[in-house]
Order: structure tokens, then C-alpha cells, then sequence
């Protein structure tokens, strides 16, 4: 039996779909982290935790999520998505180097 030939659209489609998750989620991800620090700073620490666990409650959700369906490979792209969408968010906000 022959193996099948694999393609490059069938190894980057993963990664594309990785990518463009990450950086959904990492928009997510930190803006709902400033709101987070509002919180934390008006003294309202029961409705800054919850929202501190309903963060990472999600983000680990959606890397399981990645991780099953795509792979591990899509999980690394998840996670440069994320930072690449940490790096734009700090710029934009002018808060980067």
C-alpha cells in the first residue's frame, strides 16, 4: 500500500486556522485583561477574580480546542497568534517599547 501524498495546503491549513485563532483570542484575551485591572484598582476584587478565571478558563478552552481538532502544530500557531496580537495591542496602545 502506497501512502498518500501530503500536500502543503493540507499542513498549513492547521496553521493558518492556529494563527488567526490566537490572535483572535489573544484581542480577547488582553482587552478583557485591561478591563481585569479596572477592577482590581476600583476594589472590586470578587468581579476581578471571576473575570480573571473566566480569562484563562477560555483561553485554555480554546488551545484544547486547537489542540484536538488541529494538532500541535496549531496549538504553536495559536500561540504566536497570541503574541503577535499582545505585541499589536501594547503598540496601539502606546504601553510597548
Amino acid at each position: 500500500m502506497m501512502p498518500l501524498p501530503l500536500h502543503a495546503g493540507a499542513l498549513a491549513a492547521p496553521l493558518v486556522a492556529g494563527l488567526a485563532a490566537g490572535f483572535v483570542l489573544g484581542l480577547a484575551h488582553f482587552a478583557t485583561l485591561a478591563r481585569n485591572l479596572r477592577l482590581f484598582v476600583a476594589g472590586r476584587l470578587a468581579a476581578a477574580f471571576g473575570l480573571q478565571c473566566v480569562r484563562l478558563a477560555v483561553t485554555i478552552a480554546c488551545f484544547a480546542v486547537l489542540a484536538r481538532w488541529f494538532g500541535a502544530g496549531a496549538v504553536l500557531a495559536g500561540l504566536a497568534g497570541l503574541l503577535l496580537a499582545r505585541s499589536w495591542l501594547l503598540r496601539r496602545t502606546g504601553a510597548g517599547p
